[in-house]
């Protein structure tokens, strides 16, 4: 997908994924430590200007790195300061940030249901616009159509909360709204780690 009008990445979300009502937006101490960090300035721009929380109804949870942290890291098995997620679907897979050598970057995503890695572009502003735009990749990464399905019959996610599958959909579950409950994004990423 080409931006015509050369809009930056934060004005691109936005407008794709409307923010929600109760946004946290970050402390004194979080921006510091944002700042301090390898993640993208356009990042940091949208924690600054619209907060922690639910966008798009929720289907992309913008979250705070350092509360996630050692989930990604218990998932891939190191704690390299040049990784840190930034964002979460409705289902609890992580998006996180990877600064590499010199101005090279990327953004992977961890599905925690298949657990499975897979990189989603090199460029902040590429993963905005030609990976959470696309329509395939709303329709398998980000399951829109369940997740339409989960927030008509489940109601609104709290800033801490996912849907997930039960039973997991690796020990058998089924992406279905048979399958669906509601509840803390941490402790089922977790959960899902020891299966």
């Amino acid at each position: 997908m080409v931006n015509e009008k050369n809009e930056d990445a934060v004005a691109i979300f936005i407008k794709n994924f409307k923010p929600s009502d109760n946004l946290v937006k970050p402390d004194e101490e979080t921006l510091k430590k944002l700042s301090e960090s390898v993640l993208p300035k356009e990042y940091i721009n949208l924690l600054k200007n619209y907060g922690f929380g639910n966008y798009g109804n929720g289907i992309i949870k913008v979250i705070n790195p350092f509360e996630y942290a050692d989930n990604l890291y218990t998932w891939i098995g190191n704690d390299e300061d040049n990784k840190l997620p930034i964002m979460m679907t409705a289902f609890g897979d992580l998006f996180y940030y990877r600064k590499l050598e010199g101005e090279e970057e990327d953004i992977c995503i961890l599905d925690i249901h298949y657990k499975n890695i897979e990189l989603c572009e090199y460029h902040f502003k590429d993963f905005i616009e030609n990976y959470l735009l696309n329509e395939d990749i709303q329709s398998s990464s980000l399951r829109k159509k369940l997740f339409s399905e989960a927030l008509e019959i489940g109601g609104e996610l709290e800033l801490n909360e996912i849907f997930y599958f039960v039973p997991a959909l690796s020990i058998g579950g089924a992406e279905s709204i048979n399958y669906i409950k509601k509840g803390d994004a941490n402790a089922h990423q977790f959960l899902l780690f020891c299966l």
